[in-house]
């Protein structure tokens, strides 16, 4: 039996209520520990979820159950259901991307296709996360065999973003950007010219931003999985640039 589920969702209305109620429910009073939800901000976005998932994977410990709801896409994907090499935990929701970053880390030890859970071709569910995720992963966390739920995949069904180098993939309440990829040079104040959707800010490198004087641009080593963040110093210039989650961060060092 897993100790812990975790809810990885952009439903953070009272129906995250709804999910972790359901979840309660079915597990029980002796069962596994429902953790407070991550919230995907903002909703829709496969690319922030695919970070998130990846970030709760590394934080949980091993054998705990990751619980996706998230809706960004016109088409109904696969719903799926699997098990990773590395710690040991399962992940199920839709197939979006969330599950990416992920499985590319952690490998896939099994993969199954729960779409006939949800009566696919039949009657439209509303709110499907709830009443057909959450009691499946609910039954996941109680000791279920993954392979009674579904129907084995092929760990290559699993849907790639494959996102390009400098894709943000989270603005955090201080409007700082997390994005992928490498940057030219390191060295402390480095000097750049950054450019998200033909809008540009002069930044300066630092390895702590909170040095440098208020209202200047910076980029920073930041806390997630070695990736770079930009952001400006105790203001939030997110509105300068106007970037959102997906867009693409150029950096062009300056001599």
């Amino acid at each position: 039996m897993s100790k812990h589920i975790v809810t990885v969702t952009d439903c953070v209305d009272i129906a995250a209520n709804e999910l972790r109620g359901t979840l309660v429910s079915v597990v029980g009073e002796a069962g596994p520990i429902v953790e407070p939800f991550v919230p995907i901000l903002p909703a829709f976005s496969a690319i922030n979820g695919n970070l998130a998932m990846r970030l709760t994977a590394d934080c949980y410990p091993e054998g705990t159950v990751l619980l996706s709801t998230l809706g960004p896409l016109k088409d109904r994907p696969k719903a799926v259901i699997g098990r990773t090499i590395k710690k040991d935990l399962v992940f199920i929701g839709r197939n979006t991307g969330i599950f990416d970053w992920l499985t590319r880390d952690f490998g896939i030890a099994e993969l199954y296709d729960i779409s006939g859970q949800y009566g696919e071709g039949k009657k439209f569910a509303s709110f499907a996360g709830r009443s057909v995720t959450a009691p499946l992963a609910a039954r996941a966390a109680l000791g279920v065999p993954l392979s009674e739920l579904g129907t084995p995949l092929a760990e290559e069904e699993i849907t790639r973003l494959d996102l390009a180098d400098g894709t943000i993939v989270h603005i955090d309440n201080f409007g700082s950007m997390k994005f992928t990829g490498a940057l030219p040079s390191t060295e402390e104040g480095a000097r750049y010219r950054v450019t998200v959707n033909g809008r540009s800010v002069e930044a300066v490198y630092a390895h702590r931003m909170i040095g440098l004087d208020t209202g200047t641009w910076a980029l920073f080593p930041g806390s997630s999985l070695g990736m770079f963040e930009l952001g400006c110093v105790r203001r939030y210039g997110l509105p300068e640039l106007g970037a959102q989650v997906g867009d693409v961060v150029e950096a062009e060092l300056l001599d």
